[in-house]
């Protein structure tokens, strides 16, 4: 009788989790941006959003409310 093989237990992917330092997400941003795809534009700037906060992301884009 053969063994039954463990079933892999998978998690999903999260960029967030890699872009944890400026060179990081330069590079990533730089990879992002090669591609020409819009899409993965909007999904990598979202990333980006969640990895560093969105009041960061506003504070270093020089984002201000008026």
């Amino acid at each position: 009788m053969a063994k039954a093989k463990p079933s892999l237990k998978l998690v999903a992917f999260d960029a967030t989790r890699y872009l944890d330092d400026d060179e990081a997400i330069a590079e990533y941003m730089t990879a992002v941006l090669e591609t020409d795809d819009p899409e993965l534009l909007r999904l990598a700037l979202s990333e980006l959003a969640c990895a560093k906060g969105m009041a960061q992301v506003a504070k270093d884009a020089d984002l201000t409310v008026k």
